[in-house]
C-alpha cells in the first residue's frame, strides 16, 4: 500500500490541517488505496472534503502550498468549493460543500455532522488519518458513474458489514437518493463473499 500513496504529502497535510479546528476526511483514489485496494495504478492526486464554513480557514492553514484560491465550482452533475495545493509533489485538492446531483438522486457531504464522526483512521505511522466513510465512496461512485470503483468500495464494504454496513445505511437516510441507485447500493454491499455482485 505505502508505495501506492502520498505517503510524505498526507504527513505533510495532518501536520497543516492538526489543529483540529477543521474537520476534514481523505477521500477519493488514495482513500481507497490507504484501505489496501488494488486500483491498477497509484492515486494521481490527493482528495479532501470539508464543509462550505471551513473551506476558508483550511485554505489559510494550507496557505504555503497553494496554487489557487477557492472558487465555486458548478456543473451539470457537482457543485464545490474548490483549490488546489503541491504538498510534497503531490496535487492536493480541497473540496467544500460538496454536492452531487445525478441519477434523479441529490448527494452531499456533511463532514462535520456525518462523515468525520464516522470516519475510519486508518494510522500511518506517528498520524492516524480520517479517511471518508466507504458508503460515501460506494454511493459517490455510482452516481459518477464509475461501476467499478462502486463495486470495489461495495466488496470492501461486504468484507467487513458490521463496520460499515450502518454507515452506508445513515448515508442512504441521510441524503435523498433515487430507490435504484439506494438499491443497487444495498446490492454491491450486501454481495456475499461467494462473489454475488450487484447489476
Amino acid at each position: 500500500m505505502e508505495s501506492d500513496v502520498p505517503i510524505d504529502a498526507l504527513a505533510e497535510l495532518a501536520s497543516a490541517l492538526g489543529s483540529g479546528e477543521v474537520r476534514y476526511v481523505v477521500g477519493g483514489s488514495t482513500g481507497l488505496a490507504l484501505r489496501g485496494a488494488d486500483l491498477g495504478r497509484p492515486p494521481r492526486d490527493l482528495d479532501i472534503y470539508v464543509d462550505e464554513q471551513d473551506v476558508g480557514l483550511a485554505h489559510r492553514l494550507l496557505a504555503a502550498y497553494e496554487l489557487d484560491v477557492p472558487e465555486n465550482s458548478v456543473t451539470d452533475r457537482y457543485r464545490s468549493t474548490l483549490s488546489h495545493y503541491r504538498i510534497a509533489g503531490a496535487m492536493v485538492e480541497l473540496v467544500g460543500g460538496f454536492r452531487v446531483s445525478a441519477k434523479e438522486s441529490v448527494y452531499m457531504t456533511e463532514v462535520r455532522e456525518i462523515l468525520y464522526p464516522a470516519c475510519d483512521r486508518i494510522e500511518m505511522g506517528a498520524i492516524a488519518l480520517p479517511v471518508v466513510p466507504l458508503g460515501h465512496e460506494l454511493i459517490f461512485n455510482l452516481l459518477r458513474e464509475r461501476p467499478d470503483r462502486a463495486e470495489l468500495a461495495g466488496k470492501l464494504i461486504a468484507a467487513e458489514p458490521g463496520r460499515h454496513l450502518p454507515k452506508l445505511r445513515t448515508l442512504l437516510e441521510r441524503n435523498r437518493l433515487a430507490p435504484h441507485v439506494a438499491e443497487q447500493a444495498l446490492r454491491l454491499a450486501e454481495a456475499s463473499a461467494s462473489g454475488e455482485e450487484g447489476p
